[in-house]
């Protein structure tokens, strides 16, 4: 422009807009009436200036990072995949779920599987090269056979070994969180599903699970702490046995669930995908940012059961913050999930949600919008800041696996889920549709079974409004 506008204006500097604000208070006090604060502590300023990007200036070389430049001409510059889920343990019916989900928008797969699942009927008709496939061990099932029977499959179908895309969904550590196992058992595992999937370039051997955290209760700075504690004795201890740091990191995935909590969610997963990377250097491993395989799942934690319509809401906040904080791979659950019988309408819903936050929302069109945003870049270098701190301090008391055992880590999470439960219970935290403008006529129907016995070690998955559904469900 020749001629520039802003020219003729001076720039404004943070204690300016301060003092401006203070004098539209009209005696307030600034701070006590615009500034709060996340659970972790993190100050929320009303405004952000370039004042405030200069804690974050060292996080610009991870903007625009996301995933490797598509090598399809004419794809969008920002791409995701939208995951299907499939558990069904007929095979037949699984593959008729499947083949109407990649028909219908979905171009991901999870599925959750046994040691022996029939693979080849599970999968007929589909062509593997095209879209990525991530597994789940069942509950109790032994990843290590999991794994041969992928293994064994693969080999009969005869496929180029660089077009078996996704990972495995298992944490090695999160799971002793929920079925009693022994550390050293997990580790020798861990190594055995490195060694076994080295030969598939792009499937992920192993993940980091930030998911069980929050679904348990936990703040964004909770799943990033706990997680990466984890991941630093699995470390440790695998490179003690004598495996390659870089085998580790480049076999390894994010997972996370994503919530609420907008724009917290944003920098958790950025702050995660810095973070990793910062410590493969650590561990002398280089590799590109781009390489990070980042898999969100909408979450279950901020689900409601009372006018679960609501849900859908929630679902396309959390899908929304996944996209803009970096994920690879997203799956929206559906909105009735948590009553335990899903529709064909709510699973439509599902899949529709990430087509349309990149059909019609356009967020494939760059590859990172936010970057460069003073709100957002500030939030995640404190982030970091704080999870440097936290681990640290983890490490003075002792690790991860040493908190795990005198149950400080179990009962730090139980304490904030219920003192959450506690808060919506009473109004204090508005959840729309289940303390607030809640539909008189609502009467609770489902099919789960929340009577699960809980021991002092482990970390269930709960939700926000579970003490105020069964308070009305006592009450009708």
């Amino acid at each position: 422009m020749k001629n520039n506008l802003f020219d003729d204006f001076d720039p404004i500097s943070k204690s300016q807009w301060i003092e401006q604000a203070t004098k539209d208070l009209k005696g307030k006090d600034f701070r006590e009436a615009l500034v709060s604060e996340t659970l972790d502590g993190i100050k929320i300023w009303p405004f952000y200036t370039a004042e405030d990007a200069v804690i974050s200036k060292d996080l610009k070389v991870y903007q625009n990072k996301f995933h490797p430049a598509p090598k399809i001409p004419g794809l969008s510059p920002r791409v995701w995949s939208n995951v299907l889920f499939v558990s069904e343990t007929d095979t037949k019916e699984g593959n008729k779920q499947i083949l109407e989900g990649l028909m219908n928008g979905c171009d991901a797969l999870f599925l959750q599987v046994s040691a022996n699942t029939d693979l080849d009927a599970l999968l007929k008709n589909v062509e593997i090269a095209y879209i990525q496939l991530y597994i789940k061990p069942e509950e109790g099932v032994c990843p290590t056979d999991v794994m041969n029977n992928l293994l064994k499959w693969a080999k009969t179908k005869g496929f180029d070994k660089e077009q078996l895309n996704g990972g495995l969904l298992w944490d090695p550590l999160s799971g002793l969180l929920k079925v009693e196992g022994k550390l050293e058992e997990k580790i020798n595992v861990a190594k055995s599903l490195i060694k076994g999937l080295s030969e598939f370039p792009d499937f992920s051997a192993l993940t980091l699970d930030f998911s069980v955290y929050h679904e348990a209760g936990g703040t964004v700075l909770d799943e990033l702490k706990y997680t990466f504690a984890g991941f630093i004795e699995l470390l440790d201890k695998l490179t003690e046995m004598g495996m390659q740091s870089e085998a580790i990191f480049k076999n390894t995935m994010l997972r996370f669930s994503v919530g609420a909590r907008y724009f917290e969610e944003i920098s958790k997963v950025r702050t995660a995908r810095i973070f990793y990377e910062a410590l493969a250097q650590l561990y002398s491993v280089n590799f590109p940012t781009e390489d990070i395989k980042v898999f969100c799942q909408s979450s279950t934690w901020t689900k409601s059961r009372l006018d679960v319509y609501t849900n859908m809401l929630r679902n396309t906040t959390e899908g929304m913050a996944a996209i803009l904080g970096g994920c690879n791979a997203l799956w929206i659950r559906p909105h009735d999930e948590v009553t335990g019988i899903t529709t064909a309408f709510s699973r439509r819903m599902s899949r529709n949600i990430s087509n349309i936050l990149k059909e019609e929302s356009y967020l494939d069109k760059v590859v990172d919008p936010v970057a460069g945003s003073f709100f957002i870049e500030s939030l995640t270098a404190h982030l970091l800041d704080k999870l440097k701190a936290e681990l640290l301090i983890i490490e003075q008391q002792g690790g991860w696996y040493k908190m795990f055992s005198d149950k400080s880590m179990q009962e730090t999470i139980k304490g904030r889920r219920n003192k959450r439960q506690v808060e919506v219970l009473n109004g204090e935290v508005v959840k729309i549709g289940a303390n607030r403008y809640r539909q008189d006529k609502d009467v609770l129907r489902f099919t789960v079974n929340d009577e699960i016995q809980e021991a002092d070690w482990q970390l269930f998955g709960a939700r926000e409004t579970e003490l105020l559904e069964e308070k009305s469900r006592i009450s009708s």
